[in-house]
């Protein structure tokens, strides 16, 4: 497993390298603002739409997509000036909240003004203020088990923490010594 910063120059925001395209992270924000591939996820996912935000038209869900992925990538940059991601991320679950080390957390545009937002970032949190990026997904449903594409991001997020524990990682410090190794 391969990972990049987040934020060139700091060492707060990483993201897992999926490919040669990029990395979790950017590929996350060139779906999210790809009206073709929103298209596609909706039309797949349409009765989810409409039973879980109410929303009937496609149009109004790609719309209000690009409109929560501007804001959430908003919220990311401005982390050099506010320093605190923390605000941005939080526990995945109950029992990810009690932990101290490499917790699972998630993110979305916690102040969408419209509708609970749907897009979601998917992070272990190494410490206070310091993630790692392992995807993300449009997340229409109650729970990440009730669909493949968001079942699939909770395998990411575990396969990494997995990844991390095996190689000795438990900090922002051994991270950073880890990629060094790399």
């Amino acid at each position: 497993m391969k990972f990049i910063r987040g934020l060139e120059g700091y060492d707060h925001l990483w993201s897992v390298k999926e490919n040669e395209d990029g990395d979790a992270l950017s590929l996350l924000f060139k779906d999210w603002n790809d009206a073709n591939f929103l298209l596609d996820f909706f039309k797949e996912n349409i009765e989810d739409l409409k039973n879980y935000f109410h929303i009937e038209k496609i149009s109004q869900a790609i719309s209000d997509t690009f409109e929560d992925a501007d804001a959430l990538e908003e919220l990311i940059l401005e982390f050099p000036s506010t320093e605190n991601l923390d605000n941005l991320f939080r526990p995945l679950s109950q029992t990810d909240a009690i932990k101290t080390e490499l917790t699972r957390n998630k993110a979305r545009n916690w102040n969408n003004q419209r509708h609970p937002s749907w897009l979601r970032i998917y992070a272990i949190r190494l410490e206070p203020n310091v993630y790692i990026v392992t995807g993300g997904a449009i997340k229409l449903t109650a729970t990440m088990q009730e669909r493949k594409h968001t079942e699939e991001q909770l395998e990411k997020l575990n396969k990494c923490r997995d990844f991390l524990i095996e190689n000795g990682v438990f900090d922002k410090d051994s991270f950073v010594d880890f990629t060094k190794e790399d």
